[in-house]
């Protein structure tokens, strides 16, 4: 079987090719969307990005509107599944539903982790040294209500706290996108209310869901 891994870097290419084709139809025809404004800023005096900034905006903002929500999406389903109960919660109560898109980014980050570089109290991290966070650690050890457990899954957990989008000035662009992309989890677990699964999930890698 091949590792969807090896085929990333052609993949990668051959998503620049069609950006850099969608980008120079915007410089000779912009329309009302964030490419043609993205290419105006390029165009201004000030030269405020580069060819190879726009580009790479583009591949971020394809990536952050589609890949993470799909994984979103699937550890949601993944997540119901595992949890009969809250499933049942989500279906009988769908205006839930939102605040449970903060609970399954907080149970299961749909990035588990990011790369950066920082200093750490009292740990020296030599120039060049990458330090990872653990995103999906880190929902799991945010502070919850008295009483409350935060490695369970709660659809009705009040102010679930997470990083699953980042924090400060690295917070994640498309997080308003995934929180409307996110209820439309609700689906499956409506429409299909015995579903259960036919193997053990912990086993599975539904990261490719």
């Amino acid at each position: 079987m091949t590792n969807p891994s090896d085929r990333q870097p052609t993949s990668l290419l051959a998503l620049s090719d069609y950006l850099r084709g969608m980008i120079e139809e915007a410089w000779h025809q912009p329309q009302d969307d964030l490419l043609s404004r993205l290419t105006a800023v390029r165009d201004e005096d000030d030269g405020r990005l580069s060819v190879a900034e726009l580009l790479g905006n583009a591949v971020i903002l394809v990536a952050a509107g589609h890949e993470t929500t799909v994984k979103l999406l699937g550890d949601a389903i993944v997540a119901l599944l595992d949890h009969p109960d809250q499933a049942r919660v989500s279906r009988e109560d769908p205006e839930r539903i939102p605040g449970a898109v903060e609970e399954f980014l907080r149970y299961d980050a749909p990035v588990e982790s990011s790369p950066t570089r920082l200093a750490l109290g009292g740990v020296v991290i030599e120039p060049g040294g990458t330090v990872t966070v653990a995103l999906t650690s880190a929902g799991r050890d945010a502070p919850v209500e008295a009483g409350s457990d935060p490695s369970r899954l709660d659809v009705l957990r009040h102010h679930a706290r997470h990083v699953s989008f980042g924090h400060g000035i690295h917070y994640c662009i498309g997080a308003p996108l995934a929180r409307l992309e996110g209820p439309g989890s609700r689906s499956p677990a409506r429409r299909r209310p015995r579903e259960r699964p036919t193997v053990d999930v912990s086993q599975t890698i539904h990261r490719q869901l």
